[in-house]
């Protein structure tokens, strides 16, 4: 449920040739467009159009949808991309236009109808942050779950904007809410520098022309390193200064749309804009003025490289039709904008997290058939992707039951501020962990329930019953321990962050668990010291309960 899958994509079962594949199509086999072009639920914007027009075919005019659904499925095609679940069917429920947002009834009547088709597992990359699991897209989700579909949501990409930040419909109770972690690397278009030809893997910006994939000019700067307003209003480049020549744009102090508009205007024939943080991003220079030359966006490195050679003489950059690998500095680390937990009633959000920032997938043919986008939009899919597969070798899992099995495998993964300090990060900004399909599939033990939200600490320590279920026609020892991650304090907008772990006291230091059987522990959790006044006091801690196979150590399961 997004904006739609390009029915033509080959690696998503089309032809090939831009709107010549009938729908229904070979793999897109269900669908509906609610919204029609024109749609545009967002009232602020110059676009705005709140009267739906329905039809019979999903074709993404946008080309979120197409991203996400090549991340859950893409099979083929030029380059033989392959998503996480190649062999999955789509239903494509279209609930937004070419641009702008969609509303709740919307998307409900899309479940509706998603329900109706038959369709295994919902996937929706989309959210309103701050909200609670009663919210009607939450609710409705929890409802299909209760009727047989595995629900997977994005958690949000708020992060920068504090705790209690997920959004609907991933805080729903029975909803897959999941978090953002960077990909180890990101696979980019190219365009090289001179003297030495040195590639720079670029992403477009939306809402500006596509890149060409030839020709070369020179480049020119209009700031330093250290600029904080570069080509913004107050700092314009001079009309006719930046002519035939493509600008290097340092990101801050303004909007990316008023950077690209000053330097057009000064006659430039491109802009490459650079971060003023580490690693990238995916800007958007939509706006009033339409922005008619081709802008890229590049890492804080890449910019700054670019920037030292211009500050020594004449630098000339090649377009290319190449694509490059290049190494993530943060990978396997949480996404600076995946959402915080938790749910504003304290329920844990998010629930897992996978692969979503800078994530190379399909995208509509008339954009250029693959791009690297980043969000939790990209770390959903994989989950969805992953529901699949476990659907497949295990076709009668309950949807009930699902969100605990791909729980139990994940990985949590170490705190983004400082990873080589050891400490766990967050378990409401992480969830589970890191997103372990092998581990999810080949598991025969079941730990339920999945997850632990021990609500305020204020009636003192919580105990809790864990009940471990064997499908193995041998008994299994576990041995019971606790791991603690950091904790959060009480201010909202600005998390600080404390090695201050909660206790756990199991019943039993292990438990034997019957062939095809099941035993029960109990746990006494205990939260971390904290008096008023001090930093920790009204924040959250988490950690995770710990089941090791006696025999096999690598057998490891886990309940945050």
């Amino acid at each position: 449920m997004d904006t739609g899958i390009d029915i033509d994509h080959p690696a998503l079962g089309g032809n090939g040739v831009n709107g010549a594949t009938p729908f229904p199509s070979l793999r897109v086999t269900h669908g509906w467009d609610f919204v029609g072009n024109l749609f545009n639920a967002d009232s602020t914007s110059p676009s705005y159009n709140p009267v739906p027009a329905p039809g019979p075919n999903p074709d993404d005019c946008q080309a979120h949808g197409t991203h996400v659904a090549g991340i859950v499925g893409a099979n083929g095609g030029p380059g033989g991309i392959k998503g996480v679940a190649p062999g999955v069917t789509f239903g494509a429920y279209r609930v937004f236009g070419c641009v702008g947002s969609t509303t709740a009834d919307i998307m409900i009547s899309a479940m509706e109808r998603a329900l109706a088709d038959g369709m295994h597992v919902l996937n929706m990359s989309i959210g309103s942050s701050f909200q609670w699991p009663q919210y009607p897209t939450a609710q409705a989700s929890d409802r299909l779950v209760n009727k047989g579909m595995v629900v997977v949501a994005s958690i949000g990409n708020s992060g920068a904007n504090g705790l209690y930040s997920a959004g609907a419909p991933g805080v729903g109770k029975k909803v897959i809410g999941v978090a953002s972690f960077d990909n180890t690397h990101s696979t980019l278009s190219t365009f090289t520098v001179s003297p030495d030809n040195l590639p720079i893997g670029y992403g477009p910006a939306t809402g500006s022309p596509l890149p060409p994939t030839s020709g070369m000019a020179p480049m020119a700067r209009t700031g330093t390193a250290t600029t904080g307003n570069d080509a913004c209003n107050a700092v314009a480049p001079a009309a006719g200064s930046l002519s035939g020549k493509v600008a290097l744009i340092r990101r801050g102090a303004c909007g990316f749309h008023e950077k690209s508009r000053n330097a057009q205007t000064a006659g430039a024939i491109g802009v490459v804009l650079y971060n003023n943080a580490a690693d990238r991003f995916n800007p958007t220079v939509a706006g009033a003025v339409p922005i008619t030359i081709p802008v890229v966006a590049v890492s804080d490195a890449e910019g700054v490289l670019i920037n030292n050679r211009l500050a020594l003489g004449s630098v000339d950059m090649t377009w290319t039709n190449a694509v490059g690998k290049f190494l993530s500095p943060t990978g396997g680390l949480i996404s600076g904008f995946s959402s915080y937990g938790l749910a504003p009633d304290l329920s844990l959000k998010p629930n897992i997290g996978a692969p979503g920032g800078s994530i190379y997938s399909t995208y509509p043919l008339e954009k250029g058939g693959f791009a690297t986008l980043g969000g939790t939009s990209m770390s959903w899919p994989h989950v969805a992707g992953g529901a699949a597969l476990v659907l497949q070798v295990r076709p009668n899992m309950s949807s009930n039951s699902m969100r605990s099995r791909l729980q139990n495998s994940a990985d949590p993964k170490a705190w983004w501020g400082n990873p080589g300090l050891g400490f766990i990060d967050n378990v409401h900004r992480q969830g589970a962990g890191m997103l372990d399909i092998p581990g999810s599939i080949g598991a025969t033990t079941m730990v339920e329930p999945g997850e632990l939200a021990l609500g305020e600490s204020e009636a003192g320590p919580q105990a809790r019953t864990l009940t471990l279920s064997n499908s193995s026609s041998s008994a299994v020892t576990y041995n019971l321990s606790h791991v603690g991650a950091l904790s959060t304090g009480a201010n909202t907008f600005t998390p600080a962050f404390f090695n201050a772990p909660a206790a756990a006291a199991f019943s039993m230091p292990s438990v034997i668990v019957p062939a095809n059987g099941s035993a029960t522990v109990s746990v006494t959790v205990t939260a971390p010291a904290a008096t008023p006044g001090d930093g920790l006091y009204g924040g959250l801690y988490g950690g995770y309960l710990v089941a090791t196979h006696a025999a096999d150590a690598s057998k490891v399961y886990r309940v945050p």
